[in-house]
């Protein structure tokens, strides 16, 4: 097409060349304002110094610059003493800015054309001597405040906006949602790989405006650009040259920056770049810019990654807005954690907004904690973090997957809420894990008992029964820490007495086997008959089946819910009806333990000895027996009732 503009020209047919134009004028929009970036960051590196310098050489060879000498502009710019910069090449750089200001302007028509050359003479560029410029210089040049007047940069603002009004009016035809100018086949494909991807997701925007693209042909190279969505400073521009894609993108938020640099993790994509600009287009005057370039394998592999590329433009929609709404249920880390999950898996969140956003999850939250809800409090402090960002997955898919389908707002948040409160019921079991703690120790003590037992009169014997004491001592320090626990969680979250009853009663039991390792430590110092012996360690064996069974009903009720009984509820109580017989079995032990002694027993010493440890061991099976009583009126009152 370039050979042939005389002739077409010449033949009265001027609108055919107008996409060429408007393709050459965007192309000069990109060098100038990487000319105003080069002055912008040559300024700030003179001022702070960096390690390694920023040479904003991938802007350079997206903006098809091919001077390498431009490279080392900001590492060679010195602040003089007068307060002035020299900048290498800055005659030259000037000279471009305003020759490239030029071509923007030539695809305009004649009276916006005026208008636009008007204004680069009103501001004027500065006279340079040996390459020098000043701060004010720079300033007035590259200022995107309105309030103070006009600059160059924001006649390219303006000017930039009047091209892209221009291409979407003049636009030849629209392909599969783009408005396209004379692609060849070959482009084409690309253009469609892209909105491929983009078409796939798109619907996840819902009622949202945006995702508008435009692409366009020069010399071989294929341009498209989307809007993303309303905010101006919020724009995706794709440079594809032969099997190189550089993809530059604007935002005013870091995290959201961010985040989508990480949905590329199935590429290679080399970002660089995450400096910010300014511009009269934003209130904050500020934004942030990353370039990011990808070098495909093959044509399919390009296609595959163009597809990609576009599918995930519409999970920045709102981002910012959705990040915020989630940090009221959990913190900001999992918060962009569980975005990044939606978007992984073609959810998103704009869906999860539609239905009422931070609303619809403080109903949920309302309806499924109950009484248990406190001012303040948020989700993962109920549930836990873990519990908290699994939920809001669901949530997500859920709002998603139901606008899709059309169902009722209602009906999304109905599943919601029915979520959520199967999450606070497993989190009413979640004191279980203390309860199986403090079961531990227990076992832990008698199973070391019943060792003692078979030490008794082996060497190192009371060595071993020290050492095996100071540990008990331990575990039962460490079962009033979780007691302590316990209460603090019951207190919390309100939970049942008899939930108290039976963490206080488990705790007796540990208190009572630990006294009996203390006396088991004692009978090395008197003479035992082994008949009596022999009762004790069957004792012992009894009160280690309790301290087991115990556990097992810990381990079972930790399972049970009110939606939930299972299997689990019968494993519970055959675990409470051994634990009872256990007991059973224990009083009848002791008893017949307090026979032999009576009939048999001479030395006082032993005697005392034998009837405190096993009245220990047995009072300990009591205790058990009685904390698996309390954890079934737990279970039968407040979870299954």
């Amino acid at each position: 097409m370039p050979l042939k503009q005389e002739i077409v020209a010449e033949l009265g047919e001027t609108e055919l060349l107008q996409p060429e134009r408007i393709a050459r004028s965007l192309v000069a929009n990109d060098q100038v304002k990487y000319y105003f970036a080069l002055l912008q960051t040559a300024r700030s590196n003179a001022d702070q110094p960096r390690v390694p310098v920023f040479d904003l050489k991938a802007e350079r060879l997206a903006s098809q610059i091919s001077d390498e000498f431009l490279d080392e502009v900001v590492a060679d710019t010195r602040k003089e003493q007068g307060g002035s910069y020299r900048l290498p090449h800055a005659a030259e750089i000037l000279s471009r800015i305003k020759s490239g200001m030029e071509d923007m302007f030539a695809c305009l028509p004649a009276a916006e054309r005026r208008t636009f050359v008007e204004r680069l003479g009103q501001c004027k560029l500065p006279e340079i001597k040996k390459d020098a410029l000043t701060g004010e210089q720079i300033d007035a040049m590259t200022s995107g405040d309105r309030s103070v007047g006009d600059s160059l940069h924001l006649v390219v603002i303006d000017a930039h906006r009047a091209i892209n009004h221009l291409q979407a009016a003049t636009a030849t035809e629209t392909l599969a949602g783009a408005h396209v100018h004379a692609l060849s086949p070959g482009s084409r494909r690309l253009v469609l790989a892209f909105m491929e991807g983009l078409n796939r997701t798109a619907p996840l925007k819902f009622n949202h405006p945006g995702l508008g693209t435009t692409a366009t042909e020069h010399a071989g190279r294929v341009l498209i650009q989307n809007d993303i969505g309303t905010t101006d400073a919020h724009v995706l521009v794709v440079r594809i040259d032969n099997l190189t894609t550089a993809l530059t993108y604007t935002d005013i938020h870091r995290p959201r920056l961010k985040f989508f640099q990480s949905l590329f993790s199935d590429f290679e994509v080399a970002w660089e770049g995450m400096e910010q600009r300014t511009s009269g287009k934003l209130q904050s005057g500020t934004y942030l810019l990353t370039t990011g370039t990808y070098h495909a394998a093959d044509q399919q592999d390009l296609e595959r990654y163009l597809s990609h590329l576009g599918s995930r433009i519409v999970f920045l929609i709102d981002w910012n807005r959705m990040r915020k709404r989630l940090r009221g249920f959990i913190g900001k880390e999992r918060a962009i954690e569980v975005l990044k999950w939606a978007a992984d898996n073609d959810h998103g969140h704009r869906g999860l907004l539609e239905i009422g956003g931070e609303g619809a999850l403080a109903e949920a939250v309302e309806y499924a904690a109950g009484e248990r809800l406190r001012y303040g409090d948020r989700l993962d402090a109920l549930i836990g973090e873990a519990n908290t960002k699994e939920f809001l997955c669901h949530a997500m898919r859920s709002a998603s997957a139901g606008l899709v389908e059309r169902r009722s707002r209602r009906a999304i948040l109905d599943e919601i809420k029915a979520e959520l409160s199967r999450y606070f019921e497993n989190a009413g079991l979640a004191i279980f894990d203390i309860a199986a703690r403090h079961a531990a120790c227990g076992y832990d003590i008698a199973v070391t008992i019943r060792e003692a037992f078979e030490r008794i009169g082996g060497n190192g014997h009371e060595a071993w029964t020290a050492k095996f004491s100071a540990r008990a001592i331990a575990w039962e320090a460490r079962a009033d820490q979780l007691l302590n626990e316990a209460r603090d969680d019951i207190k919390r979250f309100g939970r049942p007495a008899s939930l108290l009853d039976f963490l206080e009663y488990a705790d007796d039991a540990v208190d009572e086997i630990e006294e009996a390792a203390s006396l088991v430590d004692l009978l090395g110092l008197v003479s035992v008959e082994s008949a009596a012996l022999r009762e004790l360690r069957r004792l012992a064996d009894v009160t280690l089946g309790s301290a087991q069974e115990f556990v097992k009903c810990v381990e079972c009720a930790a399972t049970i819910t009110r939606t939930d009984v299972r299997d689990d509820l019968d494993d519970f109580l055959h675990a409470l009806e051994r634990l009872i017989g256990l007991e059973h079995e224990a009083d009848e032990l002791i008893r017949t333990l307090r026979r032999h002694l009576i009939a048999g027993a001479e030395d006082h010493r032993a005697l005392y000895l034998v009837h405190q440890l096993s009245f220990a061991l047995e009072t300990a099976t009591d205790a058990y027996a009685h904390a698996g009583q309390a954890l079934r009126g737990y279970l039968m009152e407040e979870v299954i009732a």
